[in-house]
């Protein structure tokens, strides 16, 4: 079992902030962590119809985004589902407007707690609404992508914890389920740390920004022994609104059966 290939807890708690970093532009896609979920992946999106959705707005920069992905890697990639074939991550281009950024194509064989159509065609604002100062966040990403400049990437990560291994979990509600009848000494199988790696780019040729999501799934018992004590920590400091919005309460009961077997 491979341990995890990201431990963003280590840095405490889950933050509802860009907390974006550079990366070196040879880090972008590769190595790509998820590489076996490629089969999977593969088989969604030869069903467009379920993970893919690109306006005629986005046409001109999903084709850029799908160049860059393709040079990137080496492949030809005609067109963004191509491109998005691969690699484990699904890629969203977010398209410059005058009320602000759009998404304006995407495929989206992974999501986490959302739909597709929750995301097509919606701006910045509309798409950070239900997260805990939304607003503020949108207003603050939307500042990056303006000032972000071509040749650059940069990073981000999301953390949490789910009751189950689905990969493509657009509604929580089947997983939040399961945890309420799942026995206390099953936590440590059953509960999976999911985390998405993101990041940013800017396309030189139409000023869109192209978003990537890569989703890391692996369960708790892979967290490795001397960085237990870690997310123990940051499950428990998460504030109130934070817990809320991620729904944790229904595991609460498992963690902490987890985290006393672990001794943290």
């Amino acid at each position: 079992m491979r341990p995890p290939p990201h431990a963003p807890y280590r840095a405490g708690a889950p933050r509802f902030t860009p907390a974006l970093r550079p990366i070196a532009p040879a880090a972008w896609l590769t190595p790509d962590t998820e590489a076996h979920v490629l089969d999977w992946k593969r088989e969604w999106l030869a069903q467009p119809g379920a993970v893919f959705r690109q306006s005629p707005q986005g046409d001109a920069a999903a084709a850029e985004a799908a160049r860059q992905v393709g040079a990137a890697l080496g492949a030809p990639a005609g067109d963004l589902v191509t491109a998005s074939a691969l690699v484990s991550d699904d890629l969203v281009v977010m398209a410059p407007e005058a009320g602000g950024w759009v998404c304006r194509a995407l495929t989206l064989t992974a999501p986490t707690f959302f739909s597709i159509d929750d995301a097509f065609g919606r701006d910045l604002l509309a798409l950070h609404g239900p997260v805990p100062d939304g607003a503020r966040l949108a207003q603050r990403i939307g500042r990056v992508f303006d000032g972000l400049r071509p040749g650059l990437a940069l990073e981000r990560f999301n953390w949490t914890i789910q009751c189950g291994p689905e990969r493509r979990a657009p509604d929580a509600a089947p997983l939040r389920a399961r945890a309420r009848t799942l026995a206390l000494d099953q936590g440590e199988e059953t509960l999976h740390l999911r985390v998405e790696r993101q990041t940013i780019s800017k396309l030189p040729q139409t000023g869109a920004v192209l978003f990537t999501i890569r989703v890391c799934l692996d369960p708790l018992s892979a967290i490795p022994v001397q960085n237990r004590a870690s997310l123990g920590q940051a499950w428990r400091t998460l504030g109130a609104t934070g817990r809320a919005y991620k729904r944790w309460d229904v595991m609460e009961q498992l963690t902490a059966a987890v985290f006393d077997r672990w001794g943290v």
